[in-house]
């Protein structure tokens, strides 16, 4: 290998990483945390500074670089010990990412073998989604939860309806030049809409999965069109419903949820909603002590712990996470934290605006993130935040660069 050829090896293995990054997403946690890391190493090797210089001028990579900023200088005002607040910096980190990958010098084909990674995997946990479904007595007990192989049943729910909408989308683009194909993709956009209603009901799932369904109405092209599909997406969330008593069980919990109490049983899933009600109620107190700059960065579990002997929570122990990203926010670093957050939604909004596919993908995976960031803190999460800062990133680098350098294309 000589000298010249090094650039080309590290943009290669870069690549490599960046695919495996987007495999291991919706399968393991660490190894999606080694993936990721990997690909951060080799992106900092591979950068072209001036690059990297103009895409930071840009709102919607500064911005979530002072969010994390600010997370950071919050433990400075925390009501925990430095040592305890530092660690709650962590779950802000993965924003730096969002620059990072931005200007990263990826071609539609590359971020095309990233989106099939990620893909690939997704419909490996489908096929298993399914197998369990059909086959309920087969070897399936190591599951997590019923119809859930790896992770949990909202990080699924998101994977799958973000595919869906992939698919489907990608059906309508190339009906006239192979409609074999897109039919194909239509069908297996089906069966991952269906899983999420089908299998294992996730309520925050379930709305997302909604609201991608009203973002791919308005690009269906053509009110006929548009009709056609919200009839058959209906019929299809009908049938899967009516199907899955497990869906049904889960449907008949939500009024149980909301009148439950803390005498209940703190483990079981019954009692959710009225956990997040609880969480939220209590918030609104928290946020007003302390409006501007928050309690400082970790500060959201002593603070519910502070609550526990008059207003003891549904699950019987103090939360981390009030289940919600703005709540996350905010009561850690106070409204400007919070208007910093709503300003990043704002600004990768804007940034796609266009009707191209890349930048209708990209308005699917903030409206999902911003969807699911009203009952889960879905930034601050392990596998929805990564997903949220490497696809905007992604999308966002070809979005900016569409005409990305050839050279760069290695594979």
């Amino acid at each position: 290998m000589t000298k010249d050829d090094l650039p080309r090896n590290l943009a290669t293995a870069r690549q490599i990483a960046a695919i495996a990054t987007g495999f291991t997403l919706p399968f393991s946690t660490s190894g999606q945390a080694i993936a990721v890391s990997i690909f951060a190493v080799l992106a900092l090797l591979t950068l072209d500074r001036p690059r990297f210089v103009a895409t930071l001028r840009t709102p919607a990579a500064w911005l979530p670089v002072a969010l994390f900023a600010l997370i950071l200088v919050g433990v400075l005002w925390s009501i925990q010990p430095l040592g305890g607040a530092i660690k709650w910096v962590g779950p802000y980190a993965k924003l730096l990412l969002i620059p990072l990958v931005m200007a990263t010098a990826f071609t539609p084909r590359q971020a095309l073998q990233i989106a099939y990674g990620f893909l690939g995997a997704c419909i490996v946990i489908l096929a298993m989604s399914w197998a369990s479904f059909l086959w309920p007595t087969g070897p399936w007990s190591w599951f997590k939860t019923p119809g859930v192989p790896f992770k949990d049943n909202a990080v699924q729910s998101g994977c799958f309806a973000l595919c869906a909408f992939g698919l489907a989308i990608g059906a309508i683009r190339i009906w006239a030049q192979d409609s074999r194909r897109a039919i194909a993709m239509i069908v297996l956009a089906f069966l991952f809409f269906a899983d999420v209603f089908l299998i294992y009901l996730s309520k925050t799932g379930a709305i997302m999965a909604t609201a991608l369904l009203g973002l791919f109405v308005i690009h269906a092209g053509g009110w006929r069109r548009a009709v056609i599909v919200a009839v058959a997406a209906v019929v299809v969330i009908g049938c899967a419903l009516f199907a899955s008593p497990q869906a049904q069980r889960r449907i008949a919990e939500i009024n149980s949820d909301i009148n439950a109490s803390s005498s209940q049983n703190a483990a079981g899933e019954t009692i959710s909603t009225a956990a997040r009600i609880d969480f939220w109620n209590k918030a609104i107190g928290f946020v007003k002590a302390a409006p501007i700059f928050g309690h400082g960065t970790g500060s959201i579990k002593p603070l519910y712990q502070s609550m526990e002997a008059t207003k003891p929570s549904p699950y019987g122990e103090a939360t981390p996470d009030p289940h919600n990203q703005t709540l996350h926010t905010v009561l850690q670093v106070g409204v400007i934290g919070g208007l910093l957050l709503w300003a990043m939604w704002i600004a990768h909004a804007r940034l796609f605006l266009a009707r191209d596919y890349a930048s209708i993908i990209g308005q699917a995976v903030v409206l999902q993130n911003f969807i699911g960031g009203l009952f889960n803190s879905h930034i601050s999460a392990v596998t929805q935040g990564m997903l949220y800062c490497l696809a905007v990133g992604l999308l966002g680098a070809l979005v900016r660069h569409p005409q990305s350098e050839r050279s760069s294309d290695n594979c």
